[in-house]
C-alpha cells in the first residue's frame, strides 16, 4: 500500500473505484480501490490498523489471500447495493472484515473481544445517526464510507462461513 501511495494521483486514477470505469470492463478496480488511498494520513491509519490486526489473526489466516477475498466480496456489494457510488477509495472496509475474521471466533469466549466487536458495529453504523464523517474527511482525504465497513463487517462474517465449511 505505501507503494500504490508513493505512486500519487496516477495510481489513484488507474486503481480507485470507479463505477463507470467498472461497469465499462475495469472489473479489477472493484479490488484494487480497496489498496489506494485518498492521502498518506488515510493510507498510514489503514497500515496501522492492518499491523495491529496481524497480531491477533489467527496463524491459520493467509492475510493476503484473505485480504483480497474480502476486498473482492467488499467491491462487489458496493457496486451492486450503492449505484450512486461513482468512487471510492481505502482498506478500511478490509479492516472490518480482518477484525471479524479475529475476534468472532473468540467472542463467545473473551468477553474483550464481543466487546470490540460490537464497538465496530456501532462504529460502522455511526455514520448514518448524523454526520459522524464530517470531521474525519477533512483530514482523510474524503469521507469514510460507511458502507465498506458494514460490507466488511457481512464479508468478514461470510469468510469465516466459508473457511467452516472448507474445514
Amino acid at each position: 500500500m505505501l507503494a500504490l501511495q508513493a505512486g500519487g494521483a496516477t495510481v489513484l486514477d488507474a486503481l480507485r473505484y470507479e463505477r463507470a470505469s467498472i461497469a465499462s470492463g475495469q472489473v479489477w478496480r472493484l479490488v484494487s480501490g480497496q489498496f489506494i488511498h485518498f492521502g498518506w494520513a488515510h493510507c498510514l491509519l489503514n497500515l496501522g490498523g492492518l499491523a495491529m490486526l496481524a497480531t491477533i489473526l489467527p496463524a491459520a489466516v493467509r492475510v493476503g489471500r484473505c485480504c483480497l477475498a474480502l476486498g473482492t466480496l467488499i467491491g462487489l456489494v458496493l457496486f451492486f447495493t450503492m449505484p450512486g457510488l461513482q468512487h471510492y477509495a481505502g482498506f478500511s472496509g478490509i479492516l472490518y472484515g480482518l477484525a471479524v475474521v479475529a475476534l468472532l471466533p473468540r467472542a463467545s469466549k473473551e468477553p474483550a473481544a464481543a466487546v470490540v466487536l460490537a464497538a465496530l458495529a456501532v462504529r460502522a453504523l455511526w455514520p448514518w445517526m448524523g454526520d459522524g464523517n464530517a470531521d474525519a474527511a477533512a483530514w482523510l482525504g474524503a469521507p469514510p464510507l460507511a458502507a465498506a465497513h458494514l460490507a466488511g463487517l457481512a464479508a468478514g462474517a461470510l469468510v469465516l462461513v466459508v473457511r467452516r465449511t472448507a474445514a
